[in-house]
């Protein structure tokens, strides 16, 4: 992947993704829809048990099971249950899709705010409406494209920063251009298959503030939810593979 990254237009690559995503979601939606006709759109397990997806994303996320199984990203659910107990109320989401960490964390920390962006209109619409079916509008505050002038906006200290930028945070996560990020606990998921630079970057950027922990994606081939023993095994793997474009990793970075 990282050979790709360096060899082909950015453009190209993402027309790439376009296509694998169509091919994948022809695998998915069946299966998705019978996980969603016997156990409904409640998250099961994991730090944001008890949120409810909103309904009309089984034909397009092909995660969603993923995510109401709460085995989503599962190698960072760490992260975020020691932001909650933290005490953590301000949380910024770059990327936030549709709302899974979003609005899941501000379901969980009734007494959070979270700020989501996402340059995607229809991200935004349905992070709304997710957050409107869990009670969580007033303090889900979603907007679109995030620079680094907008951190100066929020406190010093007490924020936690949470990146999905595809590939974006090489230049958005500068503490040159943004000196309150030295200050905050981060998770950036690290697109290296897009720039095979970012993962060097980010860790040169903030090794003389933060301590910093890469976080591998694991192993998803081998689980066997019991709610998905109605799939074929090519069915079950690929509801719980996330639908990873190669090996990901994440920068989990906290304050020294």
């Amino acid at each position: 992947m990282n050979w790709l990254a360096r060899a082909l237009p950015d453009g190209l690559l993402r027309s790439i993704d376009r296509f694998r995503n169509r091919r994948f979601l022809a695998l998915t939606t069946p299966p998705t829809l019978e996980y969603v006709r016997r156990y409904g759109h409640r998250v099961r397990y994991g730090p944001f048990a008890g949120m409810e997806y909103i309904e009309g994303l089984e034909h397009t996320l092909a995660d969603l099971v993923a995510k109401l199984l709460g085995t989503y990203e599962r190698e960072v659910a760490m992260v975020i249950q020691e932001w909650m107990s933290l005490g953590i109320t301000c949380l910024i989401d770059i990327g936030c899709a549709e709302g899974y960490y979003a609005v899941g964390y501000a379901y969980a920390m009734p007494r959070a705010t979270v700020y989501a962006f996402d340059i995607d209109p229809r991200a935004r619409e349905r992070c709304f409406a997710l957050a409107k079916r869990n009670g969580v509008a007033e303090r889900v505050v979603i907007g679109a494209a995030c620079q680094p002038e907008t951190f100066a906006s929020f406190p010093e200290y007490g924020v936690a920063l949470l990146s999905d930028c595809e590939g974006a945070e090489k230049n958005l996560l500068d503490p040159v251009l943004a000196p309150r990020l030295s200050n905050w606990p981060m998770l950036v998921e690290l697109h290296d298959f897009l720039d095979p630079t970012i993962t060097s970057t980010i860790c040169e950027r903030f090794a003389a503030t933060h301590e910093i922990e890469l976080i591998d994606a694991g192993d998803r081939t081998t689980e066997s939810p019991s709610e998905l023993d109605f799939a074929t095994d090519r069915q079950r793997t690929a509801l719980l593979s996330e639908h990873r474009p190669g090996p990901m990793r994440w920068a989990w970075l906290r304050p020294r």
